[in-house]
């Protein structure tokens, strides 16, 4: 199913009014076990044309992406994931692989078969076909809220960077480019049907900015003009 995902960009006094607004009515995702926030690490692939890229360059409406993500640095539990987006809706399917295939894919030793998953042989066929290859690294820290109703989620993303530094994907001290000015923060709110309005009035979404800001985009020039800029 396709949800509806709206971006803005929130400054720190504003991140604090909107988590005093949603913490009466939203509860924090019970994913967090306790903890205030939890750290998502993606590598993004394109083709050899870059497709992906020059798609959100020129702002293409319709589009996918392929990902590999975990989360709070823990390689026991790693997704790959095709993400969809046609306008301001996106879907994603994903199936669990394990660092070993990750490893693997990086090393270009992949083999198409009938024990994977159907999105992982997709996948290896888009590399052997597309020449599909890591592109970026991408990390940050999320707080998210969750209500039932509408299955509606409302995060705050901060702490962006990105790298290119693939051999160092699951090490901690990776390079790291920061994506977002010091004290910006991405607000991220989707829900399928409907936002019930005590929502839509607490966010005060009309009141902020709104963005197209695409992590994956963003990440890929920060890179060109890092590397740029140490030649």
């Amino acid at each position: 199913m396709f949800r509806f995902e709206k971006k803005y960009i929130l400054n720190n006094l504003q991140v604090e009014q909107l988590k005093h607004r949603l913490s009466p009515i939203m509860k924090l995702d019970p994913i967090l076990s306790g903890k205030s926030y939890y750290s998502i690490r993606s590598l993004y692939f394109d083709d050899y044309n870059d497709i992906c890229l020059k798609q959100v360059i020129n702002g293409i409406s319709e589009r996918y992406k392929y990902r590999i993500r975990f989360y709070n640095g823990n390689t026991d539990y790693i997704v790959l994931e095709k993400k969809y987006k046609i306008n301001n809706m996106t879907k994603k399917i994903s199936c669990q692989i394990s660092k070993e295939q990750v490893i693997n894919i990086l090393n270009g030793d992949i083999s198409i078969s009938k024990d994977n998953d159907k999105l992982l042989n997709e996948f290896y066929l888009m590399i052997k076909t597309r020449g599909f290859k890591p592109a970026i690294i991408i990390d940050y820290d999320r707080i998210p809220y969750v209500y039932d109703a509408g299955y509606v989620r409302v995060t705050f993303d901060y702490n962006l960077s990105c790298s290119y530094d693939f051999d160092k994907l699951f090490d901690n001290d990776i390079l790291r480019i920061p994506l977002l000015e010091e004290g910006s923060t991405i607000l991220e709110v989707k829900y399928n049907d409907f936002i019930p309005d005590y929502i839509r009035f607490s966010l005060q979404l009309n009141e902020l900015y709104r963005t197209s800001f695409s992590k994956y985009g963003n990440g890929r020039l920060a890179v060109k003009n890092y590397v740029g800029g140490c030649l």
